[in-house]
Protein backbone atom coordinates (compact mmCIF):
# COMPACT_ATOMS: atom_id res chain seq x y z
CA UNK A 1 0.00 0.00 0.00
CA UNK A 2 1.99 3.40 -1.40
CA UNK A 3 1.23 6.18 -3.46
CA UNK A 4 3.44 8.85 -4.46
CA UNK A 5 2.04 12.21 -4.99
CA UNK A 6 3.58 14.63 -7.38
CA UNK A 7 5.66 16.34 -4.69
CA UNK A 8 7.56 13.23 -3.95
CA UNK A 9 5.97 13.14 -0.09
CA UNK A 10 4.19 9.72 0.25
CA UNK A 11 0.12 10.64 0.24
CA UNK A 12 -2.67 8.75 -0.57
CA UNK A 13 -5.86 11.04 -1.74
CA UNK A 14 -8.83 11.01 0.63
CA UNK A 15 -11.06 9.65 -1.67
CA UNK A 16 -12.45 6.11 -2.65
CA UNK A 17 -10.73 6.12 -6.03
CA UNK A 18 -7.31 7.56 -4.01
CA UNK A 19 -8.00 4.76 -1.07
CA UNK A 20 -8.20 1.72 -4.00
CA UNK A 21 -5.33 2.78 -5.63
CA UNK A 22 -3.44 2.29 -2.60
CA UNK A 23 -4.71 -1.01 -1.66
CA UNK A 24 -3.48 -4.36 -2.83
CA UNK A 25 -6.08 -6.56 -4.37
CA UNK A 26 -6.80 -8.41 -1.66
CA UNK A 27 -7.16 -5.16 0.43
CA UNK A 28 -9.11 -3.88 -1.99
CA UNK A 29 -11.99 -6.44 -1.81
CA UNK A 30 -12.16 -5.82 2.03
CA UNK A 31 -12.59 -2.39 1.25
CA UNK A 32 -15.20 -2.79 -1.20
CA UNK A 33 -16.71 -5.23 0.89
CA UNK A 34 -17.09 -3.30 3.91
CA UNK A 35 -17.76 -0.03 2.12
CA UNK A 36 -20.47 -1.20 -0.52
CA UNK A 37 -23.58 -2.12 2.21
CA UNK A 38 -22.83 0.96 4.07
CA UNK A 39 -26.02 3.30 3.34
CA UNK A 40 -25.78 5.62 6.11
CA UNK A 41 -23.17 9.02 5.13
CA UNK A 42 -21.93 9.48 8.67
CA UNK A 43 -20.79 5.15 8.48
CA UNK A 44 -20.01 5.74 5.15
CA UNK A 45 -17.50 8.29 6.11
CA UNK A 46 -16.47 6.21 8.63
CA UNK A 47 -15.39 3.25 6.73
CA UNK A 48 -13.30 5.92 4.50
CA UNK A 49 -11.56 7.34 7.25
CA UNK A 50 -10.19 3.90 8.71
CA UNK A 51 -9.23 2.72 5.49
CA UNK A 52 -7.82 5.97 4.29
CA UNK A 53 -5.81 5.97 7.69
CA UNK A 54 -4.41 2.47 7.10
CA UNK A 55 -2.96 3.59 3.08
CA UNK A 56 -1.91 6.67 4.98
CA UNK A 57 0.22 4.41 7.56
CA UNK A 58 1.86 2.11 5.34
CA UNK A 59 2.29 4.87 2.88
CA UNK A 60 4.12 6.77 5.23
CA UNK A 61 6.38 3.72 6.78
CA UNK A 62 8.43 4.23 9.42
CA UNK A 63 7.60 8.01 8.48
CA UNK A 64 5.73 8.23 11.91
CA UNK A 65 6.10 11.94 12.39
CA UNK A 66 5.14 12.52 8.70
CA UNK A 67 2.40 10.56 9.24
CA UNK A 68 1.08 12.01 11.65
CA UNK A 69 1.48 15.35 10.60
CA UNK A 70 -0.30 14.39 7.10
CA UNK A 71 -3.62 12.99 8.97
CA UNK A 72 -3.65 15.39 12.19
CA UNK A 73 -5.38 18.19 10.05
CA UNK A 74 -7.48 16.13 8.87
CA UNK A 75 -8.69 14.44 11.51
CA UNK A 76 -8.99 17.26 13.59
CA UNK A 77 -10.93 19.39 11.30
CA UNK A 78 -13.66 16.25 11.39
CA UNK A 79 -13.57 16.40 14.93
CA UNK A 80 -14.41 20.44 14.62
CA UNK A 81 -17.33 19.30 11.96
CA UNK A 82 -18.75 16.98 14.36
CA UNK A 83 -18.04 18.71 17.51
CA UNK A 84 -21.27 19.34 19.61
CA UNK A 85 -20.93 22.65 21.43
Amino acid sequence: MTAMAESGTLRVPRSINGIEHALTYDERARFYAELGPVEDPLDREAVITSWWLRAMSAAYGGDRSGYRRAVGPVLAAGRSVGAVA
